[in-house]
């Protein structure tokens, strides 16, 4: 047999730590860590930030993450100052006390939230969370695959989509680019469970 022999999996890793301390020094021009210890923190950086640098995502699912971020913000601040100043809260009907803009992220937010809190009921399928757990949390991508029980490519592809349908179900993004938005979440095989009652 004339082939190439597989590298076993100890020296591919090795070789990996000694790129990763080599092109660390290279970009700072000093020692900053072992190997293991850069590709750790590489590995569990913030869900968004990797998918930029990896080209996954783009301006509009990075807008859709502002937005939910800013409704999220505006209506956390929102019961904590009603609550201290004990005011009549009104269930988040009412858009006066915010900006335009701040009132549409919120308004788009809780209609996307109803419409996957829906589903949760329904099917079991976890979008709102992995969402919330990285827009908001900003969780590792492999501690959220971990904590939902399914592997990293299903996270980083629940994270991509769910961002995506909130982006076509906003406006974000008109057309067909949207429908095709919208249709591409169904795509996404979550482990469901059903409940059963007697």
């Amino acid at each position: 047999m004339t082939g190439k022999q597989a590298t076993p999996l100890a020296s591919r890793m090795q070789r990996a730590v000694r790129k990763a301390e080599a092109e660390a020094r290279a970009e700072t021009g000093q020692d900053t860590g072992t190997g293991q210890t850069i590709i750790k923190l590489t590995r569990h950086q913030p869900p968004l930030r990797s998918l930029v640098e990896s080209g996954k995502i783009g301006s509009v699912e990075l807008q859709a993450a502002e937005e939910i971020s800013l409704a999220v913000s505006a209506i956390s601040a929102r019961g904590t100052l009603s609550a201290v100043l004990i005011e009549r809260i009104d269930r988040g009907k009412s858009d006066q006390d915010w900006p335009a803009h701040i009132a549409l992220a919120v308004r788009n937010y809780q209609r996307w939230q109803v419409h996957w809190s829906n589903e949760w009921k329904r099917t079991r399928n976890p979008m709102l969370s992995v969402i919330w757990d990285a827009v908001i949390d900003e969780r590792p991508i492999a501690v959220i695959a971990e904590d939902h029980s399914f592997s990293r490519h299903i996270a980083r592809l629940a994270i991509i989509l769910g961002l995506r349908h909130y982006a076509a179900r906003a406006g974000l993004i008109t057309g067909n680019q949207a429908r095709a938005w919208l249709d591409d979440v169904q795509r996404v095989a979550f482990k469901t469970v059903v409940l059963t009652r007697s």
